[in-house]
């Protein structure tokens, strides 16, 4: 939903409301030309009361909205990383499916960390199983 005054925005994600600026989606991301420049067509459907009904993972998409949030303030955007890596692993998944690289890399950068701390094996199946990672950390690790 784009409010009476068309500077915000509404959406119904999973059944979690969010709302947010238009002007704080930054130039090139998806939401942009959805939202800002309408040079895309909006893929999600309207609910009556005007949100934008988003059939994603609501805490990754809050996440989403804080990072063009803090980059729209010049602000630290690392810091609304979650540091759970459960949580880091469905967002790389939602940052691949809204095309938002930076993000996704510094998720998987994170994910890394978490591993070098940890089990790498279930890090790299929950990447394997990614379009954009089948080979999990391994791959990455030797590409640098």
């Amino acid at each position: 939903m784009v409010d009476k005054n068309e500077n915000i925005i509404r959406f119904d994600v999973g059944g979690t409301p969010f709302a947010i600026l238009k002007k704080t989606f930054p130039a090139g991301t998806l939401f942009y030309s959805w939202f800002v420049s309408c040079t895309q067509k909006i893929p999600f459907c309207q609910l009556d009361k005007g949100a934008y009904f988003v059939d994603r993972d609501p805490f990754s998409f809050g996440v989403i909205l804080n990072y063009f949030r803090l980059r729209h303030s010049s602000q630290l955007w690392e810091a609304c990383l979650p540091k759970d890596p459960d949580r880091l692993a469905m967002l790389t998944q939602e940052a691949e499916f809204f095309r938002l690289e930076q993000l996704r890399e510094q998720a998987i950068c994170l994910l890394q960390s978490c591993s070098e701390k940890s089990d790498t094996a279930y890090v790299n199946e929950v990447l394997a199983k990614s379009a954009s990672c089948p080979q999990g950390f391994k791959h990455i690790l030797s590409s640098d």
